[in-house]
């Protein structure tokens, strides 16, 4: 069994809702899997991640929601960059996910890059697609999500959520 997981800067609950409307309208063109909206701040680590809640509680409690610049929206390698929105890479976004980067790089090197995916899977999309895609201009991202990563798209969870600014509960 796969036990990979990774970490997620999550959005608010009226940009998820806005976002997975969008996921699930790309699904129905494109055939891509439907899963949660997503920053990726670190990915598939294969350690137990009870035991990182300790960290993730301190990391979270002193950061603020923050809403980040949708800078262009593009393609790129499929399956995993098929259609992306790029975001800005700011001050806090930065510090704030080289403390996780910090913390895990002794299970693997990760190479950040923030985007919020919005399709996965083995299609293209023409320029006129491209060009008419109707995306707000910030997201509002409030909590930090683990989520299970397998191979499988469609096998994707979250198994525990972190608001930012709050200390969660072990």
């Amino acid at each position: 069994m796969d036990k990979r997981w990774s970490v997620w800067l999550a959005p608010c609950e009226s940009d998820r809702i806005h976002l997975q409307k969008l996921i699930k309208d790309y699904y129905a063109r494109f055939n891509s899997p439907v899963f949660e909206p997503h920053l990726t701040l670190f990915g598939r680590v294969e350690t137990d991640p009870v035991f990182t809640l300790p960290f993730f509680n301190n990391l979270v409690k002193d950061t603020a929601p923050t809403s980040l610049k949708v800078t262009s929206v593009k393609t790129g390698i499929p399956p995993w960059k098929a259609l992306f929105p790029q975001m800005e890479n700011n001050k806090e976004l930065i510090q704030f996910q080289r403390e996780i980067d910090l913390y895990f790089k002794g299970y693997r090197p990760y190479k950040f890059e923030p985007h919020l995916s919005l399709a996965y899977g083995n299609f293209a999309i023409n320029k006129f697609e491209l060009d008419n895609i109707s995306f707000p201009e910030t997201i509002t991202f409030s909590s930090v999500a683990l989520g299970t990563t397998p191979d499988e798209i469609t096998d994707w969870k979250i198994i525990n959520r972190l608001n930012l600014g709050e200390r969660a509960s072990p």
